[in-house]
């Protein structure tokens, strides 16, 4: 795309006549203020003196973007649309003087404006990549774990869930995709495996024999729990977050909460009754 525009230059100023020839035009400038880039709108300053009229052809990878007249003096808007090199050639009349002129435009990679990622997680944590490269025509999120490689291709912004399967460190790379060039911006995610950890309310538990008691408890970190009751020769799965009732016998009875980590790890806790003396009557 080519825009052009004049700037200070009336047809006056290519040659007052004050009963001479005119003179042989000069050009003054011809350059862009910058290298210009792909895809945005770059100026070209051109400056003459003694033209009184001007032409400008313009080339890129074997396309004519511009062919025409020009004021001596313009502004021309030019956007490239490739990285390959332009060809500017510039007639200034009369005695049709040529300046040539040759550049190649320069490319802009896009640029993540966001990437969030935890930089640590557990074993089984749903953990969010998020990302952001408004000039990306896509990302590509390349995942290493250990052995494992996992890629996954979105838009210039989207969100990826990551569920780590085992401990250790996790690559993120992510590629923003540009009509013409690529950025890369990596992250690692240390995954742990988090420990079994038992919270029970009231361990000890006291009453009458025949009383119904309450236990409850809270686990984190474990895939399973069960219940162990030796003195009943029993066994129960049980929930993560949970409880049960039981009654006091006539003895002491002790329970065995394990819980399974997610790496087959075990932790105990115990939780008992104890049965209360009510009373006890004195020899005679």
């Amino acid at each position: 795309m080519v825009n052009v525009s004049a700037t200070g230059w009336t047809p006056q100023d290519a040659g007052r006549s004050w009963g001479f020839e005119p003179t042989r035009p000069r050009l003054l400038q011809c350059a862009f203020a910058e290298q210009p880039l792909v895809g945005v709108l770059n100026t070209l300053e051109v400056k003459s003196r003694g033209a009184q009229s001007a032409s400008l052809r313009i080339r890129q990878d074997g396309e004519l973007l511009f062919d025409g007249e020009i004021p001596p003096n313009a502004e021309i808007g030019i956007v490239p649309l490739t990285p390959a090199e332009l060809f500017l050639s510039l007639t200034l009349e009369p005695s049709s003087v040529v300046h040539n002129l040759r550049v190649r435009p320069k490319v802009v990679a896009p640029v993540f404006s966001k990437i969030d990622v935890a930089r640590q997680g557990l074993v089984g944590d749903s953990l969010p990549v998020v990302w952001e490269a408004s000039d990306a025509t896509s990302v590509t999120l390349h995942i290493e774990d250990g052995d494992e490689r996992v890629e996954h291709t979105g838009t210039s912004a989207g969100v990826f869930m990551l569920r780590p399967a085992r401990p250790g460190p996790i690559l993120l790379r992510l590629v923003a995709q540009g009509p013409f060039a690529t950025s890369v911006e990596t992250r690692t995610v240390q995954v742990t495996i988090a420990l079994p950890h038992i919270e029970i309310d009231a361990p000890v538990q006291s009453g009458g024999p025949g009383t119904a008691v309450a236990f409850h408890w809270r686990i984190s970190g474990a895939r399973e729990a069960f219940i162990d009751a030796p003195a009943r020769g029993e066994t129960y799965s049980v929930a993560l977050d949970g409880g049960m009732v039981v009654e006091i016998e006539t003895t002491t009875e002790e329970f065995h909460l394990v819980a399974i980590g997610v790496d087959g790890s075990r932790r105990t806790e115990r939780f008992s009754t104890i049965p209360r003396l009510i009373g006890c009557l004195d020899e005679p």
